[in-house]
């Protein structure tokens, strides 16, 4: 078995699906810890009870066994504090006892070295700040050892030069790895306000690219950019048109104009959205809206005929509260299209055909407040709506047409 895969597999037998990385990594290092502690600490208690020092080898012992407990823990529950604070005040407190136990820094072999695990650990568990309580207890223990030494007669000179060696050499460990977990932090930290920013940058390209683009479609070209264009069979389209609006223009100014028609088109918005219909675009004083792409539904006429009465009452209601006198009209026509993608710089989704074409012109050849649609609308309307035959009239562009107006729902047919 390969390095990674028994680092992976060390990495499972304690995580939970939902431990972030870095816990991961924690109770990682745990188990390396703990069973360092399970197969280390009993080497070191045959040692220590050859070396005449029972006492010391039973804390070792008792080390082992604490490592054994925290390990067996940490991969029955996958919970990591009994592990952490148990594998943290044993690897302190163990060494230190064992070199007061033992005699001496010499004939304990410097086992207070030892307890130096403990603050480094702890600076990767709770970073700079949370290792200052484990350092200070370290070097507490090992000014405490001697102390002891030179209560008992050891040499002067000899305690001075090993307790200055065992803290100077940790302490400059300790600053140089507290310095590196500091600015560690501080970088991540400061990688973690510029991911909060781009995400709400990302979380704010998307809204405007969805104000822009119908949602599949940004999707699309989110995953895959490139051209994008697709024929639809089936689809109704609406035109309305601002009647009145170029006189109003000439009496307002251009503020309360575009005030006025932002409150209107927004309440088109709304509508649209209720209804389930894509906004195409608006063009000055005129709204365009599709039923039945870019995802195919069967009652895109119904659909679309809902859209454009709630439109013309949405109209009344704004004159009523703003004082204005505006009127539209609206014409609607069904068939195919050619919807897709255009430009590279303010691109917007558009269609393409004779419907579009079509439907362009029952709106310019129709009536102020009235619903003006074709044959091919009327048919898929037939039975459920009032329809008022216009007859054949002459449609610029396009010729001779028999059209209709659209008056509402049939009585006994509303909400089918």
């Amino acid at each position: 078995m390969d390095m990674k895969r028994l680092i992976d597999r060390i990495d499972n037998a304690a995580a939970r699906p939902e431990d972030p990385p870095l816990e991961r990594l924690h109770k990682t290092l745990l188990i390396f810890l703990c069973t360092f502690g399970v197969l280390g600490a009993p080497w070191a208690a045959w040692v220590l009870r050859g070396a005449g020092s029972p006492a010391a080898a039973a804390v070792a012992l008792a080390y082992a066994g604490l490592s054994a407990a925290a390990l067996l823990h940490l991969v029955t529950t996958k919970r990591s504090g009994f592990a952490r604070w148990g594998v943290m005040s044993g690897s302190l407190a163990a060494p230190a006892l064992i070199q007061w136990l033992a005699g001496g820094f010499a004939p304990s072999g410097g086992a207070v070295l030892w307890a130096f695990l403990s603050p480094l650990c702890a600076l990767v568990f709770w970073g700079a700040r949370g290792s200052i309580p484990w350092f200070g207890a370290y070097a507490a223990a090992v000014l405490a050892l001697t102390a002891k030494d030179l209560l008992e007669g050891v040499p002067v000179e000899r305690v001075l030069l090993s307790t200055q060696n065992v803290l100077i050499v940790s302490a400059l460990a300790y600053i140089a790895m507290r310095f590196f977990i500091d600015e560690r932090e501080k970088a991540q930290a400061a990688l973690e306000v510029e991911h909060r920013a781009l995400v709400r940058e990302q979380a704010r390209s998307e809204s405007l690219l969805l104000n822009i683009l119908p949602a599949p479609i940004a999707r699309r070209l989110k995953d895959h950019p490139g051209t994008i264009a697709d024929g639809f069979a089936e689809v109704s389209i609406l035109f309305g048109d601002i009647v009145g609006f170029t006189p109003l223009s000439k009496t307002v100014s251009p503020e309360r104009l575009v005030e006025i028609l932002n409150e209107l088109f927004s309440r088109f918005d709304a509508l649209a959205e209720k209804h389930g219909v894509e906004k195409i675009k608006t063009i000055g004083d005129a709204y365009m809206v599709c039923s039945g792409l870019p995802v195919p539904r069967s009652d895109h006429a119904e659909a679309l005929a809902e859209m454009a009465l709630d439109m013309l009452r949405a109209v009344t209601e704004h004159n009523r509260q703003f004082g204005t006198t505006l009127n539209m009209r609206i014409g609607i026509n069904s068939g195919p299209v050619v919807a897709g993608v255009i430009g590279l710089k303010k691109f917007i989704y558009d269609l393409w055909g004779d419907t579009v074409n079509a439907a362009s012109r029952m709106e310019s050849h129709g009536v102020p407040g009235g619903i003006h649609a074709t044959a091919a609308t009327a048919e898929l309307l037939r039975g459920r709506y009032e329809l008022e035959d216009r007859g054949v009239i002459e449609v610029k562009g396009i010729g001779k047409m028999n059209t209709f107006l659209l008056k509402g729902r049939l009585p006994g047919r509303e909400g089918t």
